[in-house]
């Protein structure tokens, strides 16, 4: 005997040293069972601390250590329970069978060691535990849905559906897996989708709990690991009612989604991601007293959570209170991170003789959007050095000189500097107000160069006497929200054949759908990859009479260099929109389409269509 217990035991008479060894590993087994029945209740820390116990008494004992990982896992001890795994996982012993409490086999340990590690923020890890999950048993439906988990957390959607319906179709009745397909199709857009899976998976976890409440009247010991799912992975009822809400907030059925918060709030009254949903969908609802409350009730049990700071900055902007949407835009993650640095321009320290960072930090169309702010800062520092976005340099080189600033590409070396800001912080370190953004004129224009090619080659194209029009139906379709403001060009074939109109479509990239709808319309012009970066692009709007464009960079860079544009907007915009204004203070030269219903962009073309009889008219 060479364990702990065994050197406790040493120096007692040769037969009470037996018995004592013999009583402890009996005392440790006890333990054992007796936690066995607690994870079977979901006291997964008190299981915990009886695992702790019987390993103190009998470290060698088969299984123990194992079972002590699996319980801390369950428990939310992830750092601890990693320490255990790593013990364990791998090791011959922890597949003996012969010990009393039937330790996990070796594919049972590495899927829920899969699940600390990505509790622990280690997804590529997590996803390395569980395809050794599968290697090992390819017919268990947990090491699937735990490699769903996984590729869901390294941002592979598609492969993690995949994932999880493999693991659906070994265990029709494992609620992880529908729970998963469900969260899967909310984040491919899909949320009506969603739906099917996420109810059959709070059916599932309700007969689960129904049947663990059952066992546990009993006080019988469950077969070791009859539960296969548990403490590997125990949903709770609160998180599939928030998704099902989530998934009718998302499918714009926003009366049916509050019924859903409300219940996981009643199971969860601190549960801070269902306030945060239920603050967004009030928000939506245009009951934006109500949302607020909900969000600053989320950020009192997470008082450093970004995500509820941008959605109460985006209400409070909404509603044209930059004072206060500033100040909690101001707590994103990013400017938080670099306010730890002593370069961070809080707009308090002199900048005269001093070199200042402006960094893009977010999309194409808010570079081109809040890059206005540079002039002012050039004003005040001895040297001023714009970052942008690759696309955009040439655009920024043109206007650098008048600006007084120097402009590189993000991924260039950056030059030493004094001071750094992002430049979505420009309009709270400047004191932005809702009457000082007007910019009377453009403030972008096309190289000289740019705007003669691109002449000609529109002209050779469009007929003179002829209203040229560009449209922008598309934004990035990786953009979260893309299926709310992006619109299939298809709605536009009624627009096509309007007398006197010459369609332009000035993006680059045309969607496999869409380029099905210009192979029907030749006579709509595309120029695809001849526009290279967003010099072509301006250069190319510069050529139209207007521009009509779903809510994208083209929007933003028509209105930066004071074209005409016609920006189409959902029924809830962004915050930069606010809410029922026909015109914005942000480009003076564009004109708001909005949804008077989720979804409804027929109407919204219809009046486009309708507007552009009128213009061609007086064009002609």
């Amino acid at each position: 005997m060479t364990d702990p217990l065994c050197r406790m035991c040493a120096g007692l008479h040769p037969g009470l040293e037996v018995d004592a060894y013999a009583d402890a590993h009996a005392s440790a087994s006890a333990l054992s069972r007796l936690a066995a029945i607690l994870d079977a209740q979901c006291r997964h820390a008190d299981a915990a601390t009886l695992l702790k116990a019987a390993h103190i008494a009998a470290p060698a004992l088969p299984g123990l250590q194992a079972r002590l990982a699996l319980s801390l896992s369950a428990a939310g001890e992830h750092a601890a329970a990693r320490e255990q795994f790593e013990a364990v996982v791998g090791d011959d012993a922890s597949a003996d069978a012969s010990g009393v409490d039937n330790p996990p086999v070796a594919s049972r340990l590495q899927l829920a060691y899969s699940r600390t590690l990505l509790a622990l923020d280690a997804p590529k890890e997590a996803l390395a535990q569980a395809d050794n999950a599968v290697a090992g048993n390819g017919d268990d439906a947990c090491a699937h849905a735990a490699r769903g988990d996984a590729l869901a957390a390294l941002l592979r959607p598609v492969d993690a559906l995949t994932a999880y319906q493999r693991a659906a179709m070994l265990e029709p009745s494992l609620a992880w897996a529908h729970y998963g397909i469900g969260e899967i199709f909310i984040e491919l857009g899909r949320p009506m989708a969603a739906l099917e899976g996420l109810s059959r998976a709070l059916a599932l976890s309700e007969r689960t709990q129904q049947d663990a409440d059952a066992a546990a009247q009993t006080l019988t010991p469950p077969a070791p690991l009859s539960f296969p799912c548990l403490p590997v992975h125990a949903l709770s009822t609160s998180a599939i009612c928030e998704s099902i809400g989530l998934a009718w907030a998302k499918g714009c059925q926003l009366a049916q989604a509050l019924p859903w918060f409300e219940r996981a709030l009643e199971l969860e009254p601190n549960r801070a991601t269902a306030l945060r949903h239920m603050g967004n969908t009030l928000a939506m609802m245009r009951a934006d007293d109500a949302a607020l409350a909900c969000l600053q009730a989320a950020r009192r049990v997470r008082p450093d959570w970004d995500k509820a700071w941008l959605d109460e900055a985006g209400l409070l902007l909404r509603r044209g209170d930059y004072s206060g949407g500033w100040r909690a835009y101001g707590k994103r993650e990013g400017q938080r991170l670099l306010e730890t640095l002593p370069s961070c321009w809080s707009g308090e320290e002199p900048l005269a003789e001093k070199t200042i960072l402006l960094i893009a930090e977010q999309g194409l169309g808010d570079t081109i959007q809040f890059a206005r702010y540079a002039p002012q800062v050039a004003a005040l520092a001895q040297r001023v050095i714009l970052e942008v976005q690759p696309p955009l340099r040439p655009l920024f080189d043109e206007v650098s000189r008048d600006w007084g600033v120097e402009v590189v590409a993000r991924g260039d070396a950056r030059p030493d500097g004094d001071h750094q800001c992002l430049l979505l912080s420009l309009p709270r370190v400047l004191r932005t107000a809702l009457d000082t953004t007007r910019e009377p004129t453009g403030y972008l224009r096309a190289p000289a160069e740019r705007r003669a090619l691109w002449s000609e080659r529109l002209a050779a194209r469009s007929a003179t006497g002829r209203l040229r029009v560009g449209l922008a139906s598309a934004g990035n379709p990786q953009f979260k929200n893309d299926a709310l403001r992006s619109i299939p060009l298809a709605a536009f074939e009624t627009c096509f054949d309007l007398p006197g109109i010459d369609w332009v479509i000035p993006q680059p990239e045309i969607r496999d759908a869409d380029r099905a709808v210009l192979e029907r319309h030749a006579g709509v012009i595309s120029f695809g990859a001849q526009l290279e970066d967003f010099a072509d692009t301006a250069a190319l709007l510069e050529q139209l009479d207007l521009v009509i464009s779903v809510d994208t960079s083209i929007a933003h860079l028509a209105g930066a260099l004071a074209r005409p544009v016609w920006i189409l907007l959902p029924h809830f915009p962004d915050w930069r929109w606010m809410h029922d204004r026909a015109d914005t203070h942000w480009y003076p030269s564009a004109r708001l389409f909005r949804q008077t219903a989720a979804h409804d962009w027929g109407s919204v073309i219809k009046r486009v269509r309708d507007e552009l009889s009128l213009r061609v008219a007086q064009f002609a």
